[in-house]
């Protein structure tokens, strides 16, 4: 093991200023002697060593004025120089702008909006050439200053990435060629983390007796994988006509720290197997525990062996005919809490291993299930719709519960009424790039106090929220960025709805999502919403529905002035503030730019305490055909408005306006209080 250097905490000051040719500014970037960008075995400790940019190296540089992000600007290695990196400035930089710096590894950093590093999924997927071959190494390592440097400063790199190397011996017992290895790791007890090396060109000699092995190097995330103490670290090797592994349980556990690099040598090996483990309590033990499929019939994938966790075991055949919903079962002895391992002979995750289970059953109240351990293994899962709907014990489940599962599409109810679930781990569906749907994936989890940020940052595909946060009554705050990179969503209903402890709403929650359409009851019964952002709709250009979206929120006593103002498509608008029964004001000319919308029924029906405005409408006496050609519905649209105001209101004189297409004018205006009521005509009432 080979400690990394770190940089001295003293920072050195450029003898001249950065060099300045128009926009393109030159800057100093070091990293410390040992470490490498392109990564060599042959290094000598005390040798001091070379640095190792290389032609193309590129850093990244965020800006900030004073704590507050302002952008980032891609420097790229002066080839020939010893550490001197060219680019041009963000905007808004100035003199007195501090600077952090990432080692752009491989074009595939990038920073969010504040300044964050975020790596892509794939980012640790990795591929040797060779049995000694380190070439790949060079584009997974993670470098980074991150204190609040002047661009006059040098700035000096360290590690954030660990390497690790595997000898692989005695390969020839068991394979012909090395496909790929997994290198996992037991994070706490039963759940683990694995990294994954595609290996080509390594073959068995074809030379008797020539030793057949191979050195894997592997760059990894050393906050990610560490072994928690008790726990596991496996190696398995994937071949072309067969699969192998070794595991040892490591007493004290393992804690990696970045910038170091690891050595390990493996020799025995024993036969491969993949394993997927959940906890179940079991409370009625005259009842057996069945194990059900996604959808019946189906075939078997592999060889399984289900070990039930009380000593009992139960096989499944390959190619075994699975008819029925439930593909196991077994009576227990006692009550009691027991963790399921279903083992697969199929070890390589790229290939189906098992088949696709589920823990929900048609009205069925699953109160078994409490955690599940592990990812699940690949089960060639096409969508998780209703997976784990109605688990009313389920309270863990692992961060890349879904990893192998990547071309799923759905996942509509699939956490829906899991009333005991607490969080969601950030990275749950990062694996998941073809998801299209999230209809209701946790409505109805009451206990969910908060939502990653960053949850849905890689299903770019996504097209519905629809109920997916409904009824989540612990919920306080939404993410700014929840939606920034879901493009083509089209409906965000009742997304947020009987979110009853959120008090406030992210501004820019839906910018990115110019395609959505439908807001119907977003954001209905949020009772501690006290105001809504002006600019929350501004770019929902296609937008046309709004039925509900606000009603109910009782804590409401406003209206932003042009909340509705680019929504020229919208057409409904019906029931949008009803029993807003704290709201005051309404805003002058809050509908005068949708000119598309036809149905204000019930809109501030129940809305006591505001004070109503005529100017919410165009002027009749100036623009009678505002309403022309739309056949309009004003039913029960301002019922009891007003009853509990501190002051009389005016009611806009709808009745006067052209309706060459018609109008519904019934209880418009029943029960409002309004100085002008004497004029309404009788069947506005």
């Amino acid at each position: 093991m080979l400690a990394l250097t770190l940089s001295s905490c003293t920072r050195d000051i450029l003898p001249e200023p950065p060099k300045q040719e128009g926009n393109i500014v030159t800057i100093s970037a070091t990293i410390p002697p040992e470490t490498r960008v392109a990564y060599t075995n042959t290094y000598t400790p005390g040798s001091g060593g070379t640095l190792a940019w290389q032609a193309n190296d590129q850093i990244i540089l965020a800006g900030y004025n004073g704590d507050t992000y302002i952008g980032s600007s891609l420097f790229t290695f002066v080839t020939g120089s010893t550490d001197q990196f060219s680019g041009t400035l963000m905007d808004g930089a100035t003199p007195t702008t501090v600077y952090k710096a990432y080692y752009n590894s491989a074009g595939a950093i990038t920073l969010d909006d504040d300044g964050k590093i975020y790596l892509p999924a794939d980012f640790w997927q990795q591929t040797q050439n060779g049995t000694n071959s380190t070439a790949h190494i060079g584009k997974k390592i993670l470098l980074s200053d991150t204190e609040a440097n002047l661009i006059s400063q040098r700035f000096d790199l360290t590690a954030n990435s660990s390497i690790i190397r595997v000898n692989l011996e005695n390969l020839q017992t068991a394979i012909h060629s090395v496909k790929k290895v997994i290198w996992t790791v037991e994070t706490t007890t039963g759940g683990t983390r694995s990294a994954i090396l595609n290996v080509s060109g390594v073959i068995k000699p074809t030379i008797p007796g020539q030793p057949f092995y191979m050195n894997a190097y592997l760059a990894f995330d050393p906050t990610v994988m560490n072994i928690a103490a008790g726990g596991k670290v496996k190696v398995t090797v994937i071949g072309t006509n067969g699969s192998i592994e070794w595991s040892k349980t490591v007493a004290a556990g393992m804690n990696y720290v970045a910038g170091n690099r690891y050595t390990g040598t493996v020799s025995s090996w024993a036969t491969a197997q993949a394993a997927f483990r959940f906890t179940i309590d079991i409370t009625d033990p005259t009842q057996p525990y069945e194990i059900w499929q996604h959808s019946a019939p189906s075939t078997c994938p592999a060889n399984l062996t289900i070990n039930w966790g009380d000593g009992a075991s139960q096989t499944i055949n390959k190619y075994a005919s699975l008819p029925n919903e439930t593909i196991a079962s077994h009576p227990y002895a006692g009550a009691g809490t027991y963790t399921i391992t279903i083992y697969s002979d199929q070890p390589d995750p790229s290939n189906v291993q098992m088949p696709q289970i589920k823990f929900n059953r048609t009205n069925y109240k699953n109160q078994l299930l409490t955690a599940v351990v592990t990812p699940f293994l690949n089960m060639g899962a096409q969508n998780f719709d209703d997976c784990f709907n109605n688990c009313v014990q389920l309270a863990t489940i692992p961060t890349d519960l879904f990893r192998y599962n990547t071309q799923a599409t759905s996942f509509e109810g699939c956490f829906s009424f899991c009333s005991q679930l607490t969080s969601i781990p950030a990275d749950l569906f990062k694996y998941n790039t073809q998801a299209t749907s999230f209809e209701g994936c946790f409505k109805f989890c009451p206990t969910l106090t908060s939502i990653p940020s960053n949850l849905f940052k890689n299903n770019v595909q996504a097209n519905s929220f629809s109920n997916c946060f409904k009824n989540c009554k612990g919920l306080t705050a939404i993410p700014a960025d929840l939606f920034k990179y879901n493009a083509l969503v089209n409906d965000f209903n009742s997304c947020f709805q009987n979110c009853n402890l959120i008090s406030d709403i992210p501004a820019n929650l839906f910018s990115n999502n110019q395609a959505a359409t439908s807001f119907s009851y977003c954001f209905a019964g949020c009772t501690a919403l006290t105001s809504i952002p002006t600019d929350l709709f501004k770019n929902n250009t296609n937008a046309t529905n709004f039925y509900m979206c606000f009603g109910v929120c009782t804590g409401l006593n406003s209206i932003p002035a042009d909340l509705f103002r680019h929504n020229t498509q919208a057409t409904y608008f019906s029931n949008c503030f009803t029993e807003c029964t704290g709201l005051i004001s309404i805003p002058a000319d809050l509908f005068r730019y949708n000119t598309q919308a036809t149905d204000f029924s019930y809109c501030f029906s129940g809305c006591i305490k505001l004070q109503l405005i005529p100017e919410i409408f165009p002027n009749p006496a100036t623009n009678a055909d505002f309403f022309a050609g739309r056949n309009m519905n004003f039913h029960s649209f301002f019922t009891n408005v007003g009853t509990a105001a501190t002051a009389q209101g005016t009611a806009p004189e709808l009745w006067s306006f052209n309706y060459g297409a018609g109008v519904t004018t019934t209880d418009c205006f029943t029960g409002a209080n309004v100085s002008n009521a004497g004029n309404i005509p009788n069947n506005w009432k």
